[in-house]
């Protein structure tokens, strides 16, 4: 069972963008993969919201990119990798332990939703997500999977000399909703339902939650068939 997740929401400067989306078709998804524990990663590029990029890794517990394995990586990145870093921009890095899943496979795009919380948690946000909004969805026409994700502080904050590479620090989560569907066109049906609007205004969030939705672009699994 996958309980944990890292997801990484970024920008890239324009000048070196073709470079980041080759690095992800050809190395890094590859690299992460190697590691144990880390099942399965996605990348996508947001066609709403901000910023231009999100990728998710599922991994078995948070606590693996804490592994001496992960951080071995990390800490001797490839040429390729310190060419792309300090591209990044807008960086949001957490690694999550995952409350709730549900609906099995998974979709052609995804629907993020990022929360903030005063004092790092909002118990009846929580449960209000994980035990009645998230069944409520998994049912409407296109969703396939919903799941709510929270951080594991621990794990998204442990140093690494990739993460010096990043001009600036990178941004956490406290709470994040995550949904797969078939298409854009469901997501963003969910993104403008009425429940989920009164859902993000009654939140006890710092700022204001930041929904966005990612189109799929590429992504690996830990045990794909060998080329032949």
């Amino acid at each position: 069972m996958t309980n944990g997740i890292l997801a990484v929401w970024s920008g890239i400067d324009v000048e070196a963008e073709d470079d980041y989306n080759a690095w992800y078709e050809r190395e890094h998804m590859f690299e992460r993969i190697q590691v144990p524990g880390i099942r399965r990663a996605r990348h996508y590029q947001t066609v709403s919201g901000t910023p231009k990029f999100f990728t998710y890794f599922e991994l078995d517990e948070p606590e693996v990119v804490s592994s001496r394995v992960y951080l071995a990586q990390s800490n001797n990145s490839s040429p390729w990798t310190q060419r792309i870093l300090p591209h990044f921009r807008e960086v949001n890095r957490t690694a999550s332990r995952v409350l709730r899943r549900i609906g099995s496979g998974f979709g052609a795009a995804a629907m993020t939703v990022r929360f903030i919380l005063v004092n790092g948690e909002d118990i009846p946000l929580t449960a209000l997500l994980a035990q009645e909004f998230l069944p409520g969805i998994i049912e409407r026409p296109g969703i396939i999977t919903a799941q709510l994700w929270q951080v594991d502080y621990v794990a998204s904050s442990q140093p690494g000399k990739d993460r010096e590479l990043r001009p600036n620090e990178d941004a956490i989560s406290d709470l994040t909703l995550f949904v797969e569907g078939t298409g854009i066109a469901s997501l963003q049906a969910l993104a403008d339902d009425q429940r989920l609007a009164k859902i993000l205004a009654n939140a006890k969030t710092m700022s204001p939650p930041l929904v966005a939705i990612h189109q799929l672009l590429n992504g690996v699994e830990a045990q794909e068939a060998p080329p032949i």
